[in-house]
């Protein structure tokens, strides 16, 4: 019962995020949890301590000594939110000093745009959509405020990272603060096609933290989550919650974005969104979308696997296998479930950079080692 009730109080928590009005039993489902190290062990884990906080801070039923840990997380989180913010406001005026286009992405300009609260998401970087003519101009922005990149790539490796993956981490050694710098919102690997230059042509100017800064348009920021949290099979509820409540606050047509999203490659991907959605967040989809997703039978295998990993922590222990194998299924066509796996056995990585130092002329060669490298990590008896 004590786990059960955990798990459908921290539901409970989200829904009010999607929908303030909702009548959700929380100060009952409070009284009848029994064990709140562990109902705090699943917020913070699925990104939810903000937002547990904010539902449950003047619910007599929750003790005392939880009530003070939940809102000491949250104010610190609110200052690191407000810490974060200044810095992208900081990063965008540099780029666009030197002629980069380019937009924020998550972070906390999500949580304004979800939530109507920067403190309301945990975020830990910040994530910035570049245009890829400017992607250069962008990390010599960044390298001259004094952040150090995690990669260091022969030029044929870095041709060969921007054309496929193209997101660039980086770090402030005195400020700690990170950045990830994104030529596209989705690898080449996962067949999404969601074009960088016209995601920035559509971007729009969002209020964050006394200042604006440029964004994904709604729509095309629903679909990129969708995509982000497909990608790491929904593993964290928050960025279901943040998805669900961005699209109630922005209105949008979620049957349009059910349409689009087969047009780019992504259709069972927002089906996925969608279905997992309505069903934890009580999000309102339109019944023959809601048919659409019940009726297909790999979106209702995922959604079960993803649900599960919000209250088991089996998410943390996952290999690289089970995640491969989700994103092979949930791709739309055999013709992209080829690509996806052709892309995954042949295209390198940094990783395989790293295992091999192979000279730039002989840097194809690495299409030959990646299989190799893959065939002893997924050898039998070993976890991947």
């Amino acid at each position: 019962m004590g786990r059960r009730t955990e798990d459908a109080l921290l539901l409970a928590c989200a829904r009010r995020m999607v929908n303030p009005a909702a009548g959700e039993p929380i100060a009952e489902l409070a009284a009848r949890v029994a064990d709140w190290d562990r109902l705090i062990a699943l917020a913070e884990r699925n990104r939810l301590l903000p937002i547990a906080h904010r539902e449950l801070r003047r619910v007599d039923e929750v003790p005392p000594d939880v009530r003070d840990r939940l809102r000491a997380f949250a104010e610190r989180n609110a200052g690191d939110a407000l810490r974060l913010s200044a810095e992208l406001r900081r990063i965008m005026t540099a780029f666009a000093a030197d002629g980069v286009s380019a937009v924020a992405y998550k972070g906390p300009a999500l949580a304004g745009r979800a939530y109507g609260d920067l403190g309301l998401r945990t975020c830990s970087d910040l994530d910035l959509l570049v245009h890829p003519a400017h992607l250069d101009a962008a990390l010599d922005v960044l390298r001259a405020a004094g952040y150090e990149s995690a990669y260091a790539f022969t030029p044929a490796q870095d041709r060969a990272f921007r054309a496929v993956d193209g997101d660039y981490p980086l770090h402030h050694p005195a400020t700690g603060a990170l950045v990830e710098v994104h030529a596209q919102v989705s690898s080449a690997r996962f067949c999404v096609r969601l074009p960088t230059a016209a995601l920035i042509r559509h971007a729009r100017a969002v209020s964050l933290g006394g200042g604006t800064v440029p964004a994904l348009a709604d729509d095309d920021l629903f679909l990129a989550l969708c995509v982000h949290g497909a990608k790491h099979r929904w593993a964290r509820l928050e960025w279901l919650c943040a998805a669900s409540a961005l699209a109630v606050r922005a209105g949008l047509d979620l049957r349009a974005m059910a349409e689009r999203g087969w047009r780019i490659g992504a259709g069972r991907t927002v089906l996925l969104a969608l279905h997992l959605a309505g069903e934890a967040l009580n999000l309102p989809i339109p019944a023959d979308t809601a048919h659409t997703a019940a009726a297909d039978d790999t979106v209702r295998a995922l959604a079960a696997e993803a649900r599960s990993l919000w209250f088991t922590g089996a998410a943390d222990d996952a290999s690289a296998a089970e995640n491969l194998r989700f994103n092979l299924r949930i791709r739309d066509t055999r013709a992209d479930r080829l690509r996806f796996a052709a892309h995954w056995l042949l295209t390198p990585t940094p990783e395989d950079w790293g295992w091999i130092r192979l000279p730039d002329p002989i840097a194809p060669l690495y299409r030959v080692t990646r299989p190799l490298r893959l065939a002893l990590r997924y050898a039998p008896g070993r976890r991947g």
